[in-house]
């Protein structure tokens, strides 16, 4: 029993939900069903952008001006790390009753409901998390957790969009957008003083290539601007698909600072009160000498 109580792990070890931590809990996104809608996002993004960066950037560069090559490369891999940080980033996950009386955080304490609580229909409370919802926060199903001020779940980046990644999210579709304009452009270029002399053969290249290029551009420009419009109306998009008012002022681009520290060190006793997730089992504990 003593040995027991010297056995100590990572909060992140213990995480009741489908989040997953990577770099001994530094880095966190979202759960194993989305990996394959991921993964293809970043090969479209990487296969699409390699060939542009390594041969066709640098020739428009020789033969036309390097403005536009400096412009694809600042937007291209701008593009490659604001996907990276919006997928590993904590979107402002609001821990769960349990954790929040592990860790023995006073500023949360206010989050776990009382009997006057439960009698207020007023106040909602989350029933898996069982948390006061803060306003403009939303249980998420595929995270299993409660977000604050939760826009919505993106698969493509394997993460929910919230409070403290969105601005990271809407960096992304913005330069994604660039991106695909500026490559779209060195293209044309490429196509119409480099590649070929015969008009045919460039109508050809241009048709094939451009019509699905430029169906690509549209979809992710729309999507831009469906965010811009979020943005300067305040909302979120499942307020906005849910034809739902804003529930408080709260902004929904903070960077404000985690609600939990996933490398906190906790007592692997806590574990059964902790996780529920039984995928655990093979648990490193940290042994702390008496």
């Amino acid at each position: 029993m003593n040995q027991n109580k010297q056995q100590l792990v990572h909060l992140y070890q213990l995480w009741p939900s489908n989040n997953r931590f990577f770099c001994r809990g530094r880095l966190m996104t979202g759960p194993r069903a989305d990996n394959t809608t991921n993964l293809i996002t970043w090969l479209l993004i990487i296969l699409i952008g390699a060939p542009f960066v390594v041969y066709i950037s640098p020739q428009i560069w020789i033969v036309l001006h390097p403005s536009l090559p400096i412009i694809s490369y600042v937007m291209y891999f701008s593009c490659i790390l604001f996907l990276f940080m919006t997928q590993f980033t904590d979107p402002g996950i609001i821990p769960r009753k349990e954790i929040i009386e592990k860790i023995r955080d006073e500023n949360l304490l206010h989050l776990i409901p009382t009997e006057a609580d439960n009698a207020n229909y007023s106040v909602k409370i989350c029933i898996t998390c069982m948390i006061k919802k803060p306003p403009r926060s939303n249980h998420c199903a595929e995270c299993d957790n409660c977000v604050d001020v939760f826009d919505h779940h993106c698969p493509f980046v394997n993460n929910c969009i919230g409070k403290r990644n969105y601005a990271y999210f809407i960096s992304f579709i913005a330069t994604l957008t660039m991106a695909a304009i500026s490559f779209g452009i060195e293209f044309l270029s490429f196509v119409i003083l480099i590649a070929t002399t015969d008009q045919k053969v460039q109508q050809i290249l241009i048709i094939i290539l451009m019509i699905p290029f430029g169906i690509c551009i549209l979809l992710v420009f729309g999507l831009l601007i469906f965010h811009i419009f979020l943005i300067i109306t305040g909302k979120t998009t499942k307020e906005q698909l849910k034809n739902l008012e804003k529930s408080s002022t709260h902004s929904k681009c903070e960077r404000t600072k985690s609600l939990f520290n996933s490398r906190l060190i906790v007592e692997k006793l806590s574990y059964d009160q902790i996780r529920y997730d039984q995928e655990i089992a093979d648990i490193n504990p940290i042994i702390i000498p008496a």
